[in-house]
Protein backbone atom coordinates (compact mmCIF):
# COMPACT_ATOMS: atom_id res chain seq x y z
CA UNK A 1 0.00 0.00 0.00
CA UNK A 2 0.99 3.32 -0.88
CA UNK A 3 1.44 5.81 2.33
CA UNK A 4 0.32 9.18 1.89
CA UNK A 5 2.47 12.51 1.51
CA UNK A 6 2.46 14.26 4.90
CA UNK A 7 2.35 17.91 4.59
CA UNK A 8 2.92 20.79 7.31
CA UNK A 9 1.44 23.96 7.49
CA UNK A 10 1.13 26.62 10.57
CA UNK A 11 -1.73 28.15 10.04
CA UNK A 12 -3.85 31.09 11.84
CA UNK A 13 -6.98 33.43 10.42
CA UNK A 14 -5.17 36.30 9.44
CA UNK A 15 -3.73 34.08 6.24
CA UNK A 16 -6.15 32.03 5.77
CA UNK A 17 -7.22 33.32 2.57
CA UNK A 18 -3.62 32.15 1.60
CA UNK A 19 -3.33 28.78 3.46
CA UNK A 20 -6.26 27.44 1.58
CA UNK A 21 -4.33 28.57 -1.73
CA UNK A 22 -1.08 26.90 -0.85
CA UNK A 23 -3.51 23.47 0.20
CA UNK A 24 -5.37 24.41 -3.67
CA UNK A 25 -1.92 24.25 -5.77
CA UNK A 26 -0.61 20.85 -3.86
CA UNK A 27 -4.00 19.24 -4.80
CA UNK A 28 -4.26 20.15 -8.39
CA UNK A 29 -0.69 19.22 -9.16
CA UNK A 30 -0.59 16.21 -6.84
CA UNK A 31 -2.25 12.47 -7.88
CA UNK A 32 -0.99 11.07 -4.61
CA UNK A 33 -3.28 10.83 -1.13
CA UNK A 34 -1.85 13.97 0.91
CA UNK A 35 -2.38 14.11 4.45
CA UNK A 36 -2.62 18.06 5.43
CA UNK A 37 -1.77 18.62 9.29
CA UNK A 38 -2.40 22.00 9.98
CA UNK A 39 -0.04 23.62 13.67
CA UNK A 40 -3.41 25.42 14.51
CA UNK A 41 -1.91 29.24 15.94
CA UNK A 42 -5.15 30.76 16.14
CA UNK A 43 -7.66 29.58 13.29
CA UNK A 44 -11.83 29.68 14.05
CA UNK A 45 -14.82 26.91 13.78
CA UNK A 46 -16.12 28.34 10.99
CA UNK A 47 -12.67 29.08 8.69
CA UNK A 48 -11.89 25.51 9.28
CA UNK A 49 -15.01 24.50 7.70
CA UNK A 50 -14.65 26.71 4.90
CA UNK A 51 -11.25 24.87 4.35
CA UNK A 52 -13.29 21.56 4.07
CA UNK A 53 -15.00 22.86 1.26
CA UNK A 54 -12.48 22.04 -0.81
CA UNK A 55 -13.47 18.22 -0.15
CA UNK A 56 -16.06 19.48 -3.38
CA UNK A 57 -13.72 20.08 -5.52
CA UNK A 58 -10.75 17.79 -4.59
CA UNK A 59 -10.45 14.21 -3.46
CA UNK A 60 -7.20 13.21 -2.77
CA UNK A 61 -6.56 14.72 1.04
CA UNK A 62 -7.63 14.72 4.39
CA UNK A 63 -7.27 17.40 7.10
CA UNK A 64 -5.99 17.26 10.98
CA UNK A 65 -5.64 20.29 12.83
CA UNK A 66 -2.86 19.82 15.55
CA UNK A 67 -3.78 23.07 18.93
CA UNK A 68 -0.11 24.71 19.23
CA UNK A 69 0.08 26.95 22.91
CA UNK A 70 2.06 29.66 21.72
CA UNK A 71 2.45 30.59 25.38
CA UNK A 72 5.82 27.94 25.48
CA UNK A 73 6.91 30.13 23.52
CA UNK A 74 6.45 33.47 24.92
CA UNK A 75 10.15 33.61 26.04
CA UNK A 76 11.77 33.28 22.97
CA UNK A 77 12.58 35.75 20.13
CA UNK A 78 10.07 36.76 17.89
CA UNK A 79 9.68 37.50 14.34
CA UNK A 80 9.57 40.80 13.37
CA UNK A 81 8.76 43.85 15.51
CA UNK A 82 5.51 42.05 16.42
CA UNK A 83 7.02 39.34 17.87
CA UNK A 84 5.22 36.55 15.91
CA UNK A 85 6.26 33.04 17.83
CA UNK A 86 4.44 30.47 15.90
CA UNK A 87 7.36 30.01 13.65
CA UNK A 88 8.79 27.73 16.30
CA UNK A 89 5.88 25.45 16.07
CA UNK A 90 7.35 23.64 12.46
CA UNK A 91 10.39 22.85 15.00
CA UNK A 92 8.26 20.45 16.76
CA UNK A 93 6.45 18.57 14.07
CA UNK A 94 8.71 15.10 14.76
CA UNK A 95 7.47 14.81 18.44
CA UNK A 96 4.08 16.03 17.33
CA UNK A 97 3.79 12.95 14.85
CA UNK A 98 6.20 10.58 15.75
CA UNK A 99 4.35 7.89 13.87
CA UNK A 100 5.51 9.12 10.48
CA UNK A 101 8.58 8.43 8.91
CA UNK A 102 9.07 11.61 7.17
CA UNK A 103 7.22 14.88 6.52
CA UNK A 104 7.14 17.98 4.38
CA UNK A 105 6.94 21.46 5.65
CA UNK A 106 5.71 24.29 3.60
CA UNK A 107 5.07 28.35 4.76
CA UNK A 108 1.50 29.24 3.71
CA UNK A 109 2.76 31.61 0.90
CA UNK A 110 3.75 28.94 -1.33
CA UNK A 111 2.31 27.63 -4.40
CA UNK A 112 2.65 23.99 -5.98
CA UNK A 113 3.87 24.44 -9.47
CA UNK A 114 4.04 20.80 -10.11
CA UNK A 115 3.72 17.35 -8.51
CA UNK A 116 5.04 17.54 -4.27
CA UNK A 117 5.61 13.79 -4.78
CA UNK A 118 8.73 14.73 -6.17
CA UNK A 119 9.94 16.56 -2.96
CA UNK A 120 8.67 13.50 -0.95
CA UNK A 121 10.63 11.29 -3.50
CA UNK A 122 14.15 12.99 -2.68
CA UNK A 123 16.46 10.90 -1.04
CA UNK A 124 17.86 12.62 1.74
CA UNK A 125 20.56 10.04 2.43
CA UNK A 126 20.59 9.84 6.16
CA UNK A 127 20.28 13.73 6.98
CA UNK A 128 17.56 14.85 9.19
CA UNK A 129 16.44 17.73 7.24
CA UNK A 130 16.85 18.77 3.36
CA UNK A 131 16.15 22.43 2.36
CA UNK A 132 17.09 24.45 -0.45
CA UNK A 133 19.65 27.45 -0.11
CA UNK A 134 18.31 30.95 0.16
CA UNK A 135 18.91 32.96 -2.47
CA UNK A 136 18.76 36.39 -0.91
CA UNK A 137 21.90 35.54 1.32
CA UNK A 138 23.83 38.85 1.12
CA UNK A 139 27.29 39.77 3.03
CA UNK A 140 25.78 41.81 5.80
CA UNK A 141 23.58 39.13 6.70
CA UNK A 142 26.55 36.60 6.22
CA UNK A 143 28.59 39.07 8.90
CA UNK A 144 26.14 39.18 11.59
CA UNK A 145 26.06 35.21 11.52
CA UNK A 146 29.65 34.81 11.37
CA UNK A 147 29.97 37.81 14.44
CA UNK A 148 27.28 36.96 16.76
CA UNK A 149 26.02 33.08 16.32
CA UNK A 150 28.93 31.49 14.95
CA UNK A 151 27.78 30.42 11.58
CA UNK A 152 31.03 29.27 9.22
CA UNK A 153 31.34 31.40 6.09
CA UNK A 154 31.33 28.44 4.32
CA UNK A 155 27.77 27.71 5.34
CA UNK A 156 25.09 27.85 2.58
CA UNK A 157 22.32 29.86 4.67
CA UNK A 158 19.30 27.41 4.26
CA UNK A 159 15.87 28.45 3.72
CA UNK A 160 13.12 27.49 6.11
CA UNK A 161 9.95 27.79 4.29
CA UNK A 162 10.75 24.77 2.24
CA UNK A 163 11.20 21.58 4.96
CA UNK A 164 11.82 17.92 4.44
CA UNK A 165 11.90 16.17 7.56
CA UNK A 166 13.17 12.20 8.52
CA UNK A 167 11.32 11.97 11.24
CA UNK A 168 12.75 8.99 12.78
CA UNK A 169 17.00 10.18 12.60
CA UNK A 170 14.94 13.62 13.94
CA UNK A 171 13.37 11.70 17.02
CA UNK A 172 16.64 9.50 17.40
CA UNK A 173 18.91 12.56 17.80
CA UNK A 174 16.82 15.00 20.06
CA UNK A 175 16.76 17.99 17.28
CA UNK A 176 13.90 19.57 18.69
CA UNK A 177 15.61 19.50 21.83
CA UNK A 178 18.76 20.78 20.55
CA UNK A 179 17.11 23.81 18.64
CA UNK A 180 14.92 25.23 21.76
CA UNK A 181 18.83 25.64 23.59
CA UNK A 182 19.55 27.45 20.84
CA UNK A 183 16.59 29.89 20.60
CA UNK A 184 17.06 30.14 24.17
CA UNK A 185 20.50 31.10 23.80
CA UNK A 186 20.52 33.14 21.12
CA UNK A 187 17.63 35.11 21.62
CA UNK A 188 19.43 38.34 21.62
CA UNK A 189 21.45 37.59 18.51
CA UNK A 190 19.05 35.79 15.91
CA UNK A 191 16.86 37.72 13.31
CA UNK A 192 15.29 35.71 11.21
CA UNK A 193 14.35 33.52 14.14
CA UNK A 194 13.81 29.65 12.53
CA UNK A 195 16.40 30.43 9.67
CA UNK A 196 18.98 31.41 11.70
CA UNK A 197 18.86 28.55 14.68
CA UNK A 198 18.43 25.67 11.65
CA UNK A 199 22.00 27.26 10.10
CA UNK A 200 23.37 27.38 13.34
CA UNK A 201 22.47 23.76 14.37
CA UNK A 202 23.26 22.64 10.33
CA UNK A 203 26.27 24.77 11.16
CA UNK A 204 28.94 23.17 8.31
CA UNK A 205 26.34 22.24 5.88
CA UNK A 206 24.90 19.49 8.12
CA UNK A 207 22.11 18.80 6.12
CA UNK A 208 21.18 17.72 2.41
CA UNK A 209 21.18 20.54 0.21
CA UNK A 210 18.14 20.60 -2.45
CA UNK A 211 17.83 21.69 -6.26
CA UNK A 212 16.51 25.11 -6.28
CA UNK A 213 13.36 24.09 -7.95
CA UNK A 214 12.04 23.14 -4.34
CA UNK A 215 12.10 26.72 -3.29
CA UNK A 216 12.70 29.16 -5.80
CA UNK A 217 12.12 33.37 -4.82
CA UNK A 218 11.95 36.11 -6.94
CA UNK A 219 14.90 37.13 -5.88
CA UNK A 220 18.74 38.44 -6.64
CA UNK A 221 21.18 35.64 -6.76
CA UNK A 222 23.25 36.89 -4.07
CA UNK A 223 24.55 34.03 -2.05
CA UNK A 224 26.54 33.17 -4.93
CA UNK A 225 29.02 35.28 -4.63
CA UNK A 226 28.73 35.50 -0.53
CA UNK A 227 29.44 31.31 0.01
CA UNK A 228 28.01 29.36 -2.79
CA UNK A 229 29.78 29.66 -6.17
CA UNK A 230 28.36 27.19 -7.63
CA UNK A 231 24.80 28.51 -7.69
CA UNK A 232 25.24 30.28 -10.38
CA UNK A 233 22.80 32.90 -12.56
CA UNK A 234 22.80 29.82 -15.24
CA UNK A 235 22.00 27.42 -12.67
CA UNK A 236 19.09 29.44 -11.27
CA UNK A 237 17.67 30.03 -14.64
CA UNK A 238 17.86 26.38 -15.33
CA UNK A 239 16.01 26.13 -11.90
CA UNK A 240 13.38 27.95 -12.69
CA UNK A 241 12.09 25.69 -16.41
CA UNK A 242 11.79 22.79 -13.54
CA UNK A 243 10.01 24.47 -10.67
CA UNK A 244 7.96 22.31 -8.58
CA UNK A 245 7.48 24.66 -5.71
CA UNK A 246 6.71 28.57 -5.51
CA UNK A 247 7.97 30.95 -2.93
CA UNK A 248 5.58 34.19 -3.15
CA UNK A 249 8.73 36.45 -1.54
CA UNK A 250 9.59 38.86 -0.81
CA UNK A 251 6.39 40.41 -2.92
CA UNK A 252 3.42 38.77 -2.33
CA UNK A 253 0.72 38.87 -5.47
CA UNK A 254 -2.39 39.57 -2.97
CA UNK A 255 -0.78 42.69 -1.82
CA UNK A 256 0.08 46.36 -3.10
CA UNK A 257 3.17 47.43 -2.66
CA UNK A 258 6.50 48.52 -3.17
CA UNK A 259 6.43 45.69 -5.70
CA UNK A 260 4.70 46.04 -9.29
CA UNK A 261 2.53 43.13 -9.24
CA UNK A 262 2.60 42.87 -12.85
CA UNK A 263 6.23 42.46 -12.53
CA UNK A 264 5.85 38.96 -10.21
CA UNK A 265 6.40 35.83 -11.69
CA UNK A 266 3.50 33.64 -12.18
CA UNK A 267 1.11 36.32 -10.55
CA UNK A 268 -1.59 34.76 -12.22
CA UNK A 269 -0.92 31.31 -11.24
CA UNK A 270 -1.82 32.68 -7.37
CA UNK A 271 -5.26 33.74 -8.20
CA UNK A 272 -5.86 30.52 -10.53
CA UNK A 273 -5.33 28.20 -7.65
CA UNK A 274 -6.95 31.07 -5.22
CA UNK A 275 -10.50 30.99 -7.11
CA UNK A 276 -10.81 27.10 -6.55
CA UNK A 277 -11.09 28.01 -2.62
CA UNK A 278 -14.43 29.21 -0.62
CA UNK A 279 -12.00 32.77 0.68
CA UNK A 280 -11.49 33.92 -3.63
CA UNK A 281 -14.28 37.17 -3.04
CA UNK A 282 -13.16 38.08 -0.09
CA UNK A 283 -9.54 38.28 -1.50
CA UNK A 284 -9.78 39.40 -4.43
CA UNK A 285 -12.11 42.45 -3.40
CA UNK A 286 -9.73 43.11 -0.82
CA UNK A 287 -6.87 43.37 -3.20
CA UNK A 288 -8.81 45.48 -5.52
CA UNK A 289 -9.51 47.87 -3.03
CA UNK A 290 -5.91 48.17 -2.03
CA UNK A 291 -5.39 48.82 -5.61
CA UNK A 292 -8.38 51.78 -5.85
CA UNK A 293 -6.45 53.29 -2.72
CA UNK A 294 -3.13 53.47 -4.33
CA UNK A 295 -4.18 54.35 -7.50
CA UNK A 296 -5.92 57.73 -5.57
CA UNK A 297 -3.22 58.11 -4.03
CA UNK A 298 -1.03 58.57 -6.65
CA UNK A 299 -3.57 60.63 -8.43
CA UNK A 300 -4.24 62.80 -5.69
CA UNK A 301 -0.37 63.44 -5.14
CA UNK A 302 -0.39 64.22 -9.21
CA UNK A 303 -3.47 66.62 -8.94
CA UNK A 304 -1.62 68.68 -5.86
CA UNK A 305 1.53 69.07 -8.41
CA UNK A 306 -0.86 69.78 -11.60
CA UNK A 307 -2.83 72.64 -9.81
CA UNK A 308 0.28 74.64 -8.18
CA UNK A 309 1.41 74.41 -11.81
CA UNK A 310 -1.45 75.48 -13.81
CA UNK A 311 -2.36 78.32 -11.10
CA UNK A 312 0.93 80.01 -12.47
CA UNK A 313 -0.35 79.43 -16.03
CA UNK A 314 -3.89 80.96 -15.67
CA UNK A 315 -4.11 84.77 -16.17
CA UNK A 316 -7.39 86.64 -16.25
CA UNK A 317 -7.79 85.77 -19.95
CA UNK A 318 -10.72 83.14 -20.90
CA UNK A 319 -8.01 79.81 -21.23
CA UNK A 320 -8.54 76.20 -20.47
CA UNK A 321 -5.82 74.09 -19.74
CA UNK A 322 -6.12 70.01 -19.62
CA UNK A 323 -3.41 67.58 -18.19
CA UNK A 324 -4.00 64.02 -19.76
CA UNK A 325 -2.53 60.78 -18.05
CA UNK A 326 -0.55 58.70 -19.99
CA UNK A 327 -0.84 60.87 -22.72
CA UNK A 328 -4.81 59.96 -23.51
CA UNK A 329 -7.06 60.04 -20.18
CA UNK A 330 -7.59 63.21 -19.19
CA UNK A 331 -7.05 63.93 -15.60
CA UNK A 332 -7.50 67.46 -14.95
CA UNK A 333 -9.17 70.06 -16.91
CA UNK A 334 -9.09 73.78 -15.02
CA UNK A 335 -10.91 76.61 -17.16
CA UNK A 336 -10.25 79.98 -16.67
CA UNK A 337 -12.86 82.93 -16.81
CA UNK A 338 -13.74 86.01 -15.55
CA UNK A 339 -11.28 85.60 -12.60
CA UNK A 340 -13.08 82.68 -11.93
CA UNK A 341 -11.36 79.02 -12.05
CA UNK A 342 -12.84 76.10 -12.30
CA UNK A 343 -11.86 72.72 -12.11
CA UNK A 344 -12.78 69.09 -13.24
CA UNK A 345 -11.52 65.97 -12.35
CA UNK A 346 -11.46 63.55 -15.47
CA UNK A 347 -12.64 66.56 -17.47
CA UNK A 348 -16.23 66.17 -16.08
CA UNK A 349 -16.75 65.71 -12.10
CA UNK A 350 -16.30 69.19 -10.16
CA UNK A 351 -13.13 69.28 -8.36
CA UNK A 352 -12.81 72.65 -7.21
CA UNK A 353 -13.90 76.45 -7.79
CA UNK A 354 -11.87 79.66 -7.15
CA UNK A 355 -12.85 82.93 -7.50
CA UNK A 356 -10.63 85.93 -7.80
CA UNK A 357 -10.50 89.34 -5.85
Amino acid sequence: MIKPISVFYEGQDDLIEVLATSIASVCYNTKSFINFYILDCGICELNKKLLETLKHKFDNFTIEYIPMDLKKFSQLKGYTEKNYVDCYSRLLIPELKPELDKAIYLDVDIILMDDIKKLWDEDLKGYELGACADLGYQKFIQTRCVEQLGISKEQIYLNAGVLLLDIKQWKKNRVSDQLFKIAEKYKAEIVYVCEDILNLYYNHNKYKLLPLRYNLHQLENFIHDVCAPNITDDYVNEEWKKIVVLHLSPAKPWKIGEYRNEDLKYFSCFWFFSKMTPFYEGLALRFNNNSNKTMLGVTLGTLHGLYSDLQKKVSDKCTKEKIKLFNFLPLLTVKHKNKTTKYKLFGFIPFCKKKGK
